[in-house]
């Protein structure tokens, strides 16, 4: 495990590295939860940071980016309201990040909700949660690649569940058979793990991290016991303020998950597959604290503690059937038809 102690360590060093200066930042789902608490992190303590925030909501927004200029005077803060569960909005934002900047370090990924409902369709025939937790994070990836290899030590974060790869239905990848909100996550974190494994073998420059962020205290289980419905309404209602602040008082908070989301967007403890500088841009490791391993290199599944954690035999077991593969080139088929639909 990381201590947080040596995560605090870590993040103090980020504004006097000179190496590290002018770093460029792409955050995606990140108003609110694990994604806005890094954020602040890293634009508080970055030296001149460049920092492109999208989300759903300017307006919504305004308090945030107010806090985060006033963090640090020194960082440019850019904020793009659009819908990204939608791929060509997705491209949209894309096309309008690199016609400004040469590189990319950092690419943040945290978009997503829980909700009891069923399948719910966008225009571009793709469920809306799991557009948002797989294809929307899969696509500003493969948009900014250009970007991301030309940035010395660049680097890849999807806040979802690293560790919890699981069997799936190769053959509905989408989950358009027998859908279920369990059976669409399961699907979404198997699929980021094979993809990104699948992508460092073009792109052994990037790091891409996979994290499980355990419980934290973000409202999402209180904003999905709000919505509940019918006989199941009233349990949920006494859950949701007997139980849930009991609960809450063992859960992570935002400011430390926020804490240990910019450790892994800047520590040298998780090296890409092949770096193209020593060290690069990112703060040393502190003393004590280990260089991360993984099984396949520059792709790290890392637990709540930021430690990697151990393969799942589905995984061991895709691996072998060369299943990321097979997750990519659907993943391209769906993109393809999406944008499609869109016109």
């Amino acid at each position: 495990m990381v201590n947080i102690k040596d995560v605090r360590i870590s993040n103090s060093e980020l504004k006097q590295s000179q190496s590290a200066s002018g770093l460029v930042a792409v955050f995606v789902g990140a108003t609110n939860g694990i994604g806005m608490g890094t954020l602040k992190q890293f634009t508080k303590l970055a030296n001149a940071p460049k920092v492109y925030v999208v989300g759903r909501s300017r307006k919504a927004s305004t308090l945030l980016l107010n806090e985060l200029e006033a963090s640090n005077p020194q960082a440019t803060v850019v904020f793009f309201e659009t819908e990204v569960s939608l791929m060509k909005n997705v491209d949209q934002i894309c096309d309008e990040i690199k016609v400004k900047e040469k590189k990319l370090d950092i690419l943040f990924l945290s978009c997503g909700y829980l909700t009891w409902d069923g399948r719910t369709e966008t225009i571009e025939g793709i469920d809306i949660p799991h557009a948002l937790r797989y294809y929307t994070r899969l696509r500003f990836t493969y948009n900014l690649l250009p970007l991301l290899t030309a940035s010395p030590s660049p680097r890849v974060i999807s806040i979802l569940a690293g560790g919890r790869e699981a069997e799936i239905d190769l053959t509905d990848l989408e989950v358009r058979n027998n859908f279920s909100g369990i059976k669409a996550m399961k699907n979404g974190t198997t699929q980021t793990t094979l993809a990104f494994e699948e992508l460092v073998k073009s792109y052994p420059s990037i790091t891409f991290i996979h994290k499980y962020p355990g419980f934290v205290d973000t409202g999402v289980v209180d904003r999905l016991m709000g919505t509940t419905k019918g006989i199941y309404a009233l349990p949920a209602t006494a859950f949701r303020w007997l139980l849930l602040p009991i609960i809450n008082l063992f859960a992570t908070s935002v400011d430390e998950a926020g804490e240990r989301g910019l450790f892994l967007a800047t520590s040298a403890r998780y090296p890409s597959a092949k770096p193209k500088a020593e060290g690069g841009l990112w703060v040393p490791v502190p003393k004590g604290v280990d260089v991360a391993t993984s099984a396949v290199e520059g792709v790290y599944r890392v637990g709540a503690d930021d430690a990697t954690v151990k393969d799942t035999p589905a995984l061991i077991a895709y691996r072998k059937e060369n299943a990321g593969k097979t997750v990519w080139e659907n993943t391209l088929a769906v993109w393809e038809r999406a944008l499609g639909r869109s016109g």
